[in-house]
């Protein structure tokens, strides 16, 4: 079969059997160009004569549900200091795992998880895996989910055989060159949503969980994350009336009214993440935000925190304090862990009620605490990054 004629027939195929991913495919361009195999930048789909003509007619429509992914997961959105042929593996490792669940087949020498246990992970924690054995770290799975666990040398050398087959001209991710970054990820949130509207209409097909959460979360009316954070933040302090004690100053005039009575704010914790992306824009945001919170509820003190790897800079407040810019600044510079400023805190004579913490969020799971803590934990995210294991991520990027 011609190799135009295979694609396509997959599209269409695609479009009445599983029209979430026909929908998408159809808002690309697709394309023949002079590639080896299949590739994407985020807006094209290209495919290569010589490799289609090799493929049957499920394996073309599952390496182009493939290409899909790669831009629902918006992989071709620039990920700079990192190695290319690892996030190649990394990325596919991701998505054909979730292929496979849908039923698809793919072209054979698909790259997977030789062993299965990277499965639900995002690609970020896969990659660093990856880079630990390119490396010959002792522990490859330090700084991933499975931090803390054993991988044989039989693991080691299929992942390493893996990364070594991947020529300099392999990957099939191009990221894209134009424009602007959010902007790119919102084009590819309306191409979502289009195309679960498309699936919904139709009730054929199924949209993997993955991207029905992402669903959700694109969907859902967006409050500004001062709003949300304002909000969030009032949550432990309930206002309420009570009769019990009437408000004095009515009753001089002969009026009997409630008075207002809820829990008074005690501590409030505030840590800026001083690692990485933190740009003067975001911390004039945060100290602006800040400030607007603690004079609206009068904490007995705040306690501000400037933190990379180890607590650089503590200074407390009491009742009263006005924050410039200057309380702000970046003390540290060093990598992320999130585990200083909670030791620091669980430490403490006195109970926080809450932390808040401004961070750029590049981090994995052995970064958090073991255990989720007493207080009430609220993470600001400057980067969009809203992966936390407790407490509540509010994306700073959204509005």
């Amino acid at each position: 079969m011609d190799a135009q004629l295979k694609v396509s027939r997959a599209i269409t195929n695609l479009a009445f059997s599983a029209p979430f991913f026909g929908s998408l495919l159809m808002q690309l361009k697709v394309e023949e160009a002079n590639v080896p195999t299949l590739c994407t930048n985020g807006t094209h789909l290209y495919w290569g004569r010589s490799f289609l003509d090799t493929l049957s007619e499920d394996e073309t429509k599952g390496g182009l549900v493939h290409e899909v992914m790669h831009v629902t997961l918006k992989h071709c959105i620039p990920h700079p200091g990192k190695d290319h042929k690892i996030v190649n593996i990394a990325m596919d490792w991701v998505i054909n795992r979730i292929i496979k669940d849908q039923g698809f087949i793919l072209p054979e020498g698909a790259l997977f998880d030789p062993k299965g246990r990277t499965d639900g992970w995002a690609w970020e924690e896969v990659y660093k895996l990856l880079e630990n054995v390119k490396e010959d770290k002792p522990n490859p799975l330090e700084g991933t989910p499975d931090d803390g666990g054993t991988m044989g040398e039989e693991e080691k050398q299929a992942i390493k055989a893996q990364i070594e087959s991947q020529g300099e001209d392999d990957s099939h991710i191009e990221e894209a060159q134009a424009g602007d970054t959010q902007d790119e990820s919102d084009r590819i949130d309306d191409m979502i949503v289009k195309a679960a509207n498309a699936a919904e209409a139709t009730g054929r097909g199924s949209i993997p969980g993955e991207i029905e959460r992402k669903i959700k979360k694109i969907r859902e009316p967006k409050i500004h994350w001062s709003e949300e954070l304002d909000n969030r933040t009032k949550s432990l302090y309930p206002e309420d009336y009570t009769f019990q004690r009437p408000n004095r100053k009515f009753m001089q005039a002969g009026l009997y009214l409630p008075s207002m009575t809820g829990q008074k704010p005690g501590t409030i914790a505030i840590a800026i993440d001083t690692s990485g992306s933190m740009t003067e824009e975001c911390l004039i945001k945060a100290a602006s935000e800040t400030n607007f919170i603690i004079n609206n509820i009068m904490p007995e003190k705040v306690i501000l925190m400037s933190s990379d790897h180890a607590v650089a800079n503590v200074r407390e407040y009491d009742a009263g304090a006005y924050f410039t810019l200057e309380d702000f600044q970046a003390v540290g510079g060093g990598g992320t862990s999130f585990n200083p400023v909670f030791e620091y805190l669980n430490e403490l004579d006195e109970p926080v009620d809450q932390l808040i913490y401004f961070s750029d969020m590049y981090v994995m799971r052995s970064d958090f605490p073991a255990e989720e803590p007493e207080f009430m934990t609220t993470f600001v995210s400057t980067t969009g990054r809203t992966e936390a294991p407790f407490g509540k991520v509010i994306n700073m990027k959204d509005t």
